[in-house]
């Protein structure tokens, strides 16, 4: 499991400082440690502290983390409510409710291949710069040497909660941290013998139907959920498959000692028609002018986290294994008459082992949390293969068989401390060596070999005024490494890795009369970005955004009481990126919009009624950094145009007796139909206009039962 802080972040924000020896210190005092009572509920009765959602299925009692005042960076989540009110029926719709994050649809195959970008961060069309988890491990085939998501292996039914972090705390995670770090939080195991089935129906033929059922059986917690989800897409000839099934354990080892797994597999079979071009949009927007573009993919990933409880503070052994594999057939060439079909097989792997701890000590006359982990990483892709095969179908030559490896070593602490009774303070450092990624291809004939080693700092540090505002501010530096994929595209080592740092300063409060939120100025600073866009992998140049994010909740039953119940909120992301370096400096960074808001008001009845209206604001963006405003003939340069998109859904809630309760609930997505599109730069399937999804409704009947 990638190093995730199991504890601390739902209340102060556990600092980060380093004194030189801060690591031996560490491994010092944490030999030193002595088991110590569960956190569980003591014998008055009183809830004591639970860790943090992450470890798998072990969390707080609403099973998402919250944001303490004093966190030393800027952090959102959406909880299970909020997730269950926007009515998303892919993650592009669901995401895009956080702030200062942006989708966009790409391939044409958006129910299973979302797009995310963030902070002014380049955008190839499928989330390559930011780091994405499920439940703490990273969704993607190869997390540092591919990033990007064919497919994300997690229907949007299974998505229970959304963390998304952009400052502070980041030396613990790795790689592609510097847009910061989105986690998809699963169902915990429940603390009773529970059943759950949802069924959804709505336009398109889209049908899901979920089954969950799990709870305690002696020192085992249990539960083990299916999604079965499918529809005719959007998209002329766009229809997806996918099936999702997730066993979680927990054995209770006492003393507050457990041991957990987490096994997943998930199956996902899409459409791609890519874009098309300005005279086939106008013919038919949601058109399809390559049929025969298709997506085939698996995952399978097993987590094990075995925990022990120490006199102050914990220690946890971890190891992680991942398969993807990947099937993709796309037209040749992208427009026009088509004249081959090519034929992409890969399976990607990744293992990982490590060990993390946390231990408070007592330092130079002050309390210190002592925050670390090592871990050892290597993925690989034993044979990628391509094939080009006559249209639409046949035997064909074998063009491409590489192989791929990466092992990398990392290792990172961190230290909190107050010097203060108001400051807390966080420092620390991550140490990333790669002493080996390389590939070869017997067929292409080329083969390389990089490696990589850096210490990347990080600093953050909080200030209470008071007990209802607080100032923080934090500084950290990440990398990406270069795809592996791109060595076969450009000359030798040419490929550099791509570094990057984060500044943020802002304020949180929690004000009377039910207000709380936040205001954060950020800037982010790349370098050596690498680019695909004219069918050679290379490094660019540089790019700077700066920002502001404004986060804003209203609960109105605490100014007066006929308003219990009704719940607004807001954000706005104002952004600047733009490329400081390469044949187009001073251009805008493509796809990175300038104005991005979300907005939701939800109203709940004592009677068990419901309803939610909210949507989401994304402001114009450039295709390419040359910033070409005007479009061309194959739709994959122009002006991006700004939208505006709604939704609605309303629920009500019936008791079944003492056990259960009934949810039925009907809704709409892009509720007024608006006509929006962007334009693709291509990839594998080919680029062109790509329509984004129109109005779609839906029914969903959910049972809940526990005994």
């Amino acid at each position: 499991m990638t190093e995730l802080h199991p504890r601390s972040l739902c209340e102060r924000a556990r600092p980060l400082v380093l004194p030189p020896l801060t690591a031996l210190a560490l491994l010092a005092s944490l030999a030193s440690g002595q088991d110590r009572p569960d956190a569980r509920p003591d014998e008055g009765g009183e809830e004591q502290e639970l860790p943090e959602v992450i470890i798998i299925g072990r969390t707080q009692a609403q099973g998402v983390p919250e944001v303490p005042l004093d966190s030393i960076g800027s952090r959102d989540v959406l909880g299970p409510e909020r997730v269950k009110e926007t009515g998303a029926r892919d993650l592009n719709d669901l995401v895009q409710n956080l702030p200062a994050i942006s989708t966009r649809p790409y391939n044409g195959g958006e129910a299973a291949a979302p797009s995310f970008s963030m902070r002014g961060l380049p955008d190839d069309g499928l989330t390559e710069y930011v780091h994405v988890l499920i439940d703490g491990v990273s969704a993607s085939p190869m997390p540092y040497g591919w990033t990007a998501l064919s497919f994300l292996p997690l229907t949007t039914e299974r998505a229970y909660a959304l963390d998304y972090i952009r400052g502070g705390h980041a030396v613990r995670y790795s790689p592609n941290t510097v847009g910061g770090i989105l986690n998809f939080i699963t169902h915990p195991v429940p603390d009773v013998p529970s059943l759950e089935t949802r069924s959804t129906y709505g336009s398109f033929d889209y049908s899901s139907n979920l089954i969950s059922v799990g709870g305690p059986y002696g020192d085992l917690g249990l539960l083990a959920t299916y999604v079965d989800r499918r529809g005719e897409g959007y998209r002329q000839d766009g229809g997806f498959d996918q099936q999702d099934a997730n066993v979680k354990l927990i054995h209770d080892r006492g003393a507050g000692d457990w041991l957990a797994t987490s096994l997943s597999f998930m199956e996902s079979e899409h459409a791609a028609p890519g874009g098309l071009t300005r005279s086939q949009f106008d013919v038919d927007r949601f058109g399809n002018a390559r049929p025969e573009n298709r997506f085939t993919g698996s995952r399978g990933v097993t987590d094990v986290v075995l925990h022990d409880d120490l006199d102050d503070g914990w220690l946890e052994w971890y190891g992680t294994v991942s398969v993807t594999h990947r099937n993709l057939r796309a037209q040749r060439p992208h427009f026009g008459a088509p004249t081959a079909l090519l034929d992409w097989d890969d399976r990607s792997w990744f293992t990982q082992v490590g060990v993390r701890a946390e231990r408070e000590t007592e330092w130079f006359g002050g309390d210190h949390t002592l925050y670390g982990g090592l871990r050892y990483h290597r993925e690989w892709i034993p044979s990628w293969q391509m094939r080009s095969e006559p249209y639409p179908g046949g035997a064909g030559p074998l063009t491409q068989d590489a192989s791929f490896s990466l092992d990398s070593v990392a290792a990172h602490v961190d230290d909190t401390f107050e010097p203060t009774e108001d400051l807390t303070v966080t420092a620390g450092l991550r140490a990333e060596w790669i002493p080996d990624t390389s590939g070869e291809d017997d067929i292409v004939g080329w083969q390389f070999e990089n490696d990589y080693f850096d210490v990347l700092p990080g600093i953050g540090a909080s200030y209470a005024l008071g007990e209802r505002w607080a100032l923080f501010a934090n500084y950290f530096e990440g990398f990406r490494a270069p795809q592996v994929w791109g060595y076969a595209y450009t000359t030798g080592d040419a490929l550099v890795f791509e570094e990057g740092t984060s500044l943020e300063a802002g304020a949180r409060f929690e004000a009377e009369a039910g207000l709380k939120g936040s205001a954060t100025m950020w800037r982010t600073e790349y370098d050596d970005f690498g680019v695909f866009y004219t069918g050679f992998y290379e490094n660019l140049g540089r790019i700077v955004a700066d920002g502001l994010d404004f986060v804003l909740e209203w609960y109105a039953g605490e100014v007066s009481e006929p308003l219990e119940g009704l719940v607004l909120s807001a954000s706005l992301t104002a952004q600047d990126s733009e490329l400081r370096s390469g044949p187009n400096a001073g251009n805008e960074t493509p796809y990175a919009w300038q104005e991005k808001a979300a907005w939701r008001a939800r109203y709940e009845t004592a009677g068990g009624w419901s309803a939610s209206l909210g949507g989401t604001f994304v402001g114009d963006s450039f295709s390419d950094d040359a910033n070409t405003a005007t479009e061309n003939a194959d739709g994959n340069l122009g002006l991006n145009p700004a939208r505006t998109l709604w939704d609605a859904r309303l629920a009500k809630h019936v008791a079944l007796g003492d056990v259960g309760q009934l949810e039925l609930a009907v809704g709409a997505t892009n509720l007024f139909d608006q006509d929006w599109y962007v334009h693709s730069r291509g990839g594998f399937f080919g680029g062109g206009l790509v329509a984004g999804p129109p109005r779609q409704e839906y029914f969903m009947v959910q049972l809940s039962m526990s005994w």
